[in-house]
């Protein structure tokens, strides 16, 4: 007994070795870069039942408002809070998760894709932008759309239930271990800072400054969540995207 925890012990710095975190980011990476480019063309990858599924997708004035919306405000909020730099023409602070994980249950996909842009915009005017911004850009879509995937209903993305506020920092967590990790991984394969550099500070800076930016966000959603929905601008409500069926019809 003594032995195997005695090789635990010996195993643990190999796990949490600069190569071993690398490894774990092109683990993530190949399939988030996937999803992200099924849903470029209009299809989702769906875990029960596993497969990929067409999406009808119309963008209609509160679907085009919607996307405008979040990504001023994005960037903003981006703009706003960059003067807190972590780490000079890298990484600053991250206010604008105040709207980007809310906005992604409420909005739906015209959120996912307006803080997209936003996040490059926002790069661009903070001085910010590096080749590296293509992978913050990602990892931001990230952002938004797992809310957009794990929340369902009014109920959930108005914050009206004790378990959907337990969702969301648990899907904010989530966040913080994929997207650390595909964004210091990509740092490492662009040659953008040394390797120890990014996993001691760039991955912990993107994670806490990520979660503590995002940390008022349910209540953001319980003022903007029953808004949306009672001027028809919800996910729900703008008639914006359908599952693909033989004979479906817009409306």
């Amino acid at each position: 007994m003594f032995s195997r925890l005695e090789n635990w012990i010996d195993l643990l710095p190999r796990l949490l070795s600069f190569h071993a975190m690398f490894m774990a980011g092109l683990v993530v990476s190949v399939p988030m870069t996937f999803i992200l480019l099924a849903e470029v063309f209009d299809y989702q990858v769906r875990l029960f039942p596993p497969g990929m599924v067409r999406m009808e997708r119309r963008w209609n004035a509160k679907a085009v408002t919607m996307m405008a919306m979040t990504a001023a405000l994005s960037v903003l909020l981006q703009a706003v809070s960059a003067i807190l730099v972590l780490i000079p023409g890298f990484l600053t602070f991250r206010a604008d998760a105040l709207v980007r994980f809310p906005f992604g249950a409420i909005f739906g996909m015209p959120a996912v894709w307006g803080i997209t842009v936003a996040n490059l915009l926002g790069d661009a005017l903070t001085g910010a932008l590096t080749p590296g911004s293509i992978a913050g850009a990602i990892i931001t879509w990230w952002m938004a759309y797992l809310f957009y995937r794990l929340y369902r209903g009014p109920a959930d993305y108005c914050m009206m239930k004790p378990t959907a506020w337990v969702k969301y920092y648990a899907v904010v967590l989530l966040w913080c271990a994929l997207g650390s990790l595909y964004l210091c991984t990509n740092f490492i394969y662009l040659r953008l800072l040394p390797a120890q550099i990014v996993w001691t500070a760039v991955f912990p800076a993107v994670s806490l400054t990520t979660f503590f930016g995002g940390l008022l966000g349910p209540l953001v959603a319980r003022v903007v969540g029953p808004a949306a929905e009672r001027y028809g601008l919800s996910r729900d409500e703008m008639g914006y995207e359908h599952e693909k069926r033989a004979g479906k019809v817009w409306h």
